[in-house]
């Protein structure tokens, strides 16, 4: 279990004597065998903040602790050295030696490091690793001579030969062409599933971290703006923030009325919207109603009435394959819509959308 607890580390901004707080405070914990993924956009903090668990960068202040062995306390000045905390992990860039083959790749933390690990289970060891990653076969192949998928199943084979008590991987798939990223993805989640290994993982990519992860973190500017299992971070976001990284999601601004029955009444631009829940605000609060594209209803001939019935134009349409996404003028805005491919609506001409209550949220705006 990794256990990170009020994580502070400030950089100083070029000549000046300012800190830039790269990551504020930042607490979380990941249990026995999960896979746990930071995920925000660049800049945020994620990877400063897998670095310091790894012992990359030092804290300023706070404390990380892996199965209660404290590897760092600003408190207690406790600070482990990178080598001798048992941690596996892969880089954005694989940081593969080009001048060895595969076996001496995966070998080599094994023969550094002051780790006394005689040959036979040396070879014992690699062996193993390279058959959980299905690259036996490639052992005496140069590493420059490999693919980019199999490069990467080679840096997860060398984080893994060192039986690695937490496995940290950052941004492992960024490199790699999108059919190729999607079925290492499947592959990722099948090794660390297989093996148990609790795993820290680090993207920008949200439908990595939503397909691949127990729990994600959503960061924004050095701190954690939302953690959950992927289907709360992406069905009850928090914040707008998070609803609008985490997916796509339309915004309409408005202000609370107050409670109606088991809903939220929210005065917008389209009149009185009836909203499921309200999240960080109250009655006379500024917010935005967020709703995802694909909850939007497109309704037959106008055929309904009642609340969160809008009648607009087809402004845009675009074809995904799996998919239509439509943008749909209003009087007073737009919104965006996703149907099944076999909906097909032109360009120009009217339609009527069914916001559903029990869909849409009023939250805070970041």
């Amino acid at each position: 279990m990794l256990r990170v607890h009020e994580l502070c580390k400030a950089f100083r901004e070029g000549t000046k004597q300012g800190r830039v707080h790269a990551v504020d405070k930042v607490s979380f914990t990941v249990e026995e065998g999960a896979f746990f993924t930071l995920l925000g956009p660049s800049g945020c903090g994620k990877t400063t903040t897998l670095r310091c668990i790894a012992g990359l960068e030092r804290p300023d202040s706070g404390e990380i602790l892996v199965d209660d062995r404290v590897l760092f306390s600003g408190s207690g000045g406790v600070f482990v050295q990178p080598n001798q905390r048992n941690i596996g992990m892969v880089f954005q860039s694989y940081a593969i030696w080009p001048h060895m083959n595969v076996f001496d790749n995966v070998a080599f933390p094994l023969r550094v490091g002051g780790r006394k690990v005689g040959k036979a289970e040396i070879r014992n060891r690699v062996e193993q690793a390279l058959s959980v990653v299905e690259l036996g076969h490639l052992a005496g192949r140069f590493a420059t001579k490999l693919s980019g998928g199999q490069q990467q199943r080679l840096a997860l084979a060398r984080a893994l030969v060192i039986q690695p008590s937490l496995l940290l991987l950052d941004e492992p798939l960024s490199n790699l062409d999108a059919k190729l990223r999607e079925s290492l993805r499947f592959e990722l989640k099948r090794l660390q599933r297989e093996q148990g290994i609790t795993t820290v993982y680090v993207t920008h990519d949200q439908s990595e971290a939503l397909s691949m992860s127990n729990s994600i973190a959503v960061m924004q500017e050095g701190t954690i703006s939302q953690v959950g299992d992927p289907f709360s971070v992406y069905l009850a976001p928090e914040n707008s923030f998070v609803a609008d990284f985490v997916g796509s999601t339309n915004f309409i601004e408005g202000e609370v009325v107050g409670p109606a029955g088991d809903e939220w009444q929210v005065m917008t631009g389209h009149g009185v919207l009836h909203v499921g829940k309200i999240v960080g605000v109250d009655t006379g609060d500024q917010c935005v109603v967020s709703i995802r594209p694909e909850h939007i209803e497109v309704l037959k001939n106008g055929a309904r009435q009642g609340p969160n019935v809008l009648t607009g134009e087809v402004r845009t349409r675009l074809f995904t394959g799996e998919a239509m996404d439509y943008q749909i003028s209003f009087e007073h805005g737009e919104l965006r819509c996703r149907t099944p491919a076999a909906v097909r609506l032109s360009s120009g001409k009217p339609v009527t959308v069914h916001l559903p209550a029990s869909l849409c949220a009023a939250l805070r705006k970041s």
